[in-house]
């Protein structure tokens, strides 16, 4: 049974279990999404516009006929790659910036532009081709895109990372290496050792046990109900962007950059948008251009939105690791050695930052008492779909491989793993034993029976068939504050009303983990002297950038505590300017006043007092304002941890996987919404079982084909699928600032993957180190399936 969290540092209205402050709003369906505003009924003349695809893997468009596209009823206007504005167009790439609004010249991984708009050269099978059509209706664009004749040059393509990198494989990127598909090194790491601490190979050698983990992580996909869309208008020589991703701002940088406007000629506006699970993070997206440039040609609005098959787009990416871990008898882990290659699929995008940028934020966060330590890793283009931003980006593919090593020399060493993590594991700035790990691993041990694991394949059966295991992993969390000071400026504001109503504009796209709810609350907090709640607090819901505010990007799960840091600015300011406001009607000094519930009083005289209510209405009933604009706190507070526990059945017979159970503790080092924190590990973990037990981007090998991008044939888990979750919050570490929180909304998938194959092991005794884990790998693995054989062998 879930328990209640204890708050270290009672507050009125943070850490709270409430409803959420835009419930009723959203329940009642008054909230409005992209989907609700992109009409042809609110949006006169509406064009629709939709893009070639290859149906190639890897191919140049060598002759091009458009004339009889061009000549469809209903279709408006027709751009290719050779139009001289599409062609004159920068190489982009879609992964220019984590969470801060970044410049072309900026962007975080410059080395790899190899993303052209519209370009004749296509890269997988659904790539976007060089014709983009807009006309009266989708149906009519489907239409003209059919008549459009193509002469293709087929080039040889490859689909895995093996193939791309032998000799005389097709070059899929020769503007960003000529001579392979091997990624040069980037910027910062200059090399493929990401890192490299002490004598590795010695110390393994000189170990008493040494694990050998190899694991391979797919291509998931975010499975967010609303599919990617942006909605253009261009009147008067301005250009509005409606968009579902969460960047405005960069959206916004993104449009001028390219396209070559000034700022103030663009405008970006977020409305709700739905789960996006870290796609918004690949805000970069060259739909953008064409829609927008579509909609300064015609003059009219134009709608750009993907399919559901369309959608599946900018995947986890698909990372091969292999770790080596050694250790000593008496527990002490001497050597760790984390060996990746990463596929990026078509394009680079996000793929350096999970596997060079994690990586190493890993190593501070977890590895950091590791005496020899080496990180490398190499990523390779191939013909796949591209890999980029999803939620835990890198994290939960490391940790497939750390949470096996750690279990499986734990075993060698005849040492409880539990034991064996606390003893060795904790970050760069904290002393050891890291009391947060420490924390969230006795959390997760107790709750779930830790002392009743039996030994590796050796419990009792159930039904006949059934064999149960316990495993675990661990993780830091990220980000906190200091991990967050690219953000810049954090800006908001707050009016309050004469009648002591507050309007909030504290801008983000709300995703629905309830980022603004924090906001909500912690403005209450700092404006509790008026005698208000979060219910008398109104939070702007649609971002805009011609509010003039910058936006707080929904990534790091870091905005719930990044606004609220603002908040005790924005109560200072509106303490100072109601105490000067209440000098005349006191017939007193304003530093000889001061207010609390509502009331504005002589400190000296405190019978002396007026209402805050009377005060503002007895004036000229002009709103108190306040805005602030400060950075966060750069003081280096290291990082909390995450834990997961399972409790996994595994059908000897069928081959069958359920997760019984599941806690997931976090360190939260301030909860900033007790009811959203919980909602974000139960919710995590339909998406970190899907990926772990059932899906898995199936392609033809003869064609690159993806044969399963529709959620019949892609297994996304059911509510029947899910087992019970046990959320734990703690309050353990803390960070810097008002609020010293740290993110969960990342970190509540990473550690279910490891620990769910951690449990198979104990199950069956029999380890599988990639995921999914379907039945077919199960039964194979305990000799059910025997070679050249796809059916289970009856007994």
């Amino acid at each position: 049974m879930t328990q209640s969290y204890q708050q270290r540092v009672s507050k009125s209205f943070v850490g709270s279990y409430r409803p959420r402050t835009d419930g009723l709003e959203k329940a009642s369906g008054a909230a409005e999404y992209l989907d609700d505003l992109a009409l042809a009924s609110r949006f006169p003349g509406l064009l629709y516009a939709k893009v070639l695809r290859s149906p190639h893997a890897h191919a140049i468009i060598r002759e091009l006929d458009i004339s009889a596209a061009e000549a469809t009823h209903g279709v408006v206007a027709v751009l290719t790659y050779k139009d001289p504005q599409i062609a004159s167009l920068k190489p982009t790439n879609s992964g220019w910036t984590p969470f801060f609004t970044s410049t072309y010249d900026r962007m975080l991984w410059p080395t790899y532009r190899d993303r052209r708009i519209l370009s004749d050269k296509v890269c997988w099978v659904g790539d976007e081709a060089g014709v983009v059509v807009a006309a009266e209706s989708p149906e009519i664009a489907e239409e003209a895109l059919r008549k459009v004749r193509i002469e293709w040059e087929v080039l040889p393509f490859v689909l895995d990372h093996e193939a791309a990198v032998k000799p005389g494989a097709p070059v899929i990127h020769p503007e960003i290496n000529p001579e392979s598909n091997i990624f040069p090194p980037s910027p910062y790491a200059k090399s493929d050792i990401i890192i490299d601490k002490g004598d590795l190979e010695q110390a393994l050698k000189e170990a008493d046990a040494v694990a050998d983990i190899s694991t391979q992580y797919h291509n998931a996909d975010h499975a967010c109900l609303s599919t990617r869309a942006c909605l253009m208008e261009y009147k008067r020589g301005q250009l509005t962007c409606w968009t579902s991703h969460y960047q405005a701002d960069q959206t916004r940088m993104h449009l001028c950059e390219m396209l070559d406007l000034p700022l103030h000629k663009v405008r970006a506006i977020t409305p709700y948008i739905g789960g996006s699970f870290g796609r918004g993070n690949t805000g970069e997206q060259t739909y953008f251009l064409y829609t927008a440039i579509l909609a300064m040609r015609t003059g009219r609005p134009v709608l750009f939105k993907h399919t559901r098959r369309e959608d599946f787009h900018d995947t986890r990416n698909r990372i091969f690791y292999n770790c080596r871990m050694g250790g000593m008898k008496d527990g002490t882990i001497t050597a760790v050695h984390f060996k990746s290659i990463g596929d990026s699929g078509a394009y680079a995008d996000h793929s350096m930052a999970a596997t060079e940028f994690v990586p190493r934020e890993f190593a501070e966060g977890t590895l950091a008492h590791i005496p020899n330590l080496r990180l490398e890793t190499q990523v390779v283009y191939t013909n796949r779909i591209p890999g980029s931003c999803m939620r835990g980006i890198g994290n939960n593919q490391i940790n497939l491989a750390f949470g096996q090593a750690v279990e499986d020399l734990a075993e060698k060493l005849g040492i409880d793993p539990v034991e064996l993590t606390v003893k060795n594991f904790g970050n760069e700035w904290c002393p050891m034993p890291d009391q947060s790990l420490a924390a969230v691993v006795s959390a997760g041990a107790s709750r779930i029976g830790w002392s009743r694991r039996n030994a590796p394949g050796a419990g009792p059966l159930y039904e006949g068939s059934k064999k149960r295991g316990l495993g675990f992993a661990i993780h830091n969390s990220w980000h906190a504050a200091w991990q967050e000071t690219p953000r810049g400026h954090i800006q908001v504001s707050a009016r309050v009303n004469p009648d002591c109503t507050v309007i909030l504009d504290a801008p983000t796209a709300e995703t629905g983990p309830g980022s603004n709810v924090c906001a909500v609350l912690a403005c209450a907090e700092a404006l509790a002297f008026l005698g208000i709640g979060p219910d008398d607090i109104q939070w702007i819901s649609h971002t805009d950038t011609e509010r003039g505010l910058k936006d707080q990007v929904q990534t790091d799960s870091a905005v719930a505590y990044v606004l609220a840091e603002m908040m005790p600015h924005i109560g200072a300011s509106i303490r100072k300017q109601l105490l000067e406001l209440s000098s005349a009607a006191l017939e007193t000094p304003p530093d000889q006043l001061d207010v609390r519930d509502g009331v504005v009083f002589v400190k000296d005289q405190p019978e002396k007092n007026k209402t805050v209510h009377e005060i503002l209405y007895a004036g000229d009933l002009v709103p108190i304002l306040a805005t602030t604009s400060h950075t966060l706190s750069d003081k280096v507070t290291g990082t909390p941890f995450v834990a997961t526990f399972v409790e996994v059945e595994v059908d000897t017979e069928t081959g069958l996987v359920e997760v019984l159970k599941e806690i997931v503790i976090h360190d939260c080092g301030m909860v900033m919404y007790a009811s959203g924190a919980e909602a974000q590990q139960i919710g995590g973990q339909a998406m970190s079982i899907g990926e772990s037990l059932t899906e898995e981007m199936i392609l033809d090998p003869a064609t690159g084909t993806p044969l399963n991008f529709n959620w019949i044939d892609y297994k996304l888990p059911t509510i029947l699928d899910v087992p019970e979750v046990e959320p734990v919050l703690l309050e353990v570490w803390k960070g810097d600032g008002e609020y010293p929180a740290c993110g969960i909304g990342e970190s509540v998938t990473t550690c279910a993957p490891a620990a769910i194959a951690n449990a198979i092991y104990n199950a069956i005794g029999v380890r599988i180190m990639d995921i999914p884990f379907k039945p077919e790998k199960i039964l194979k693995a305990l000799g059910r399936i025997p070679a050249g054989h796809s059916r289970p062998v009856a007994r």
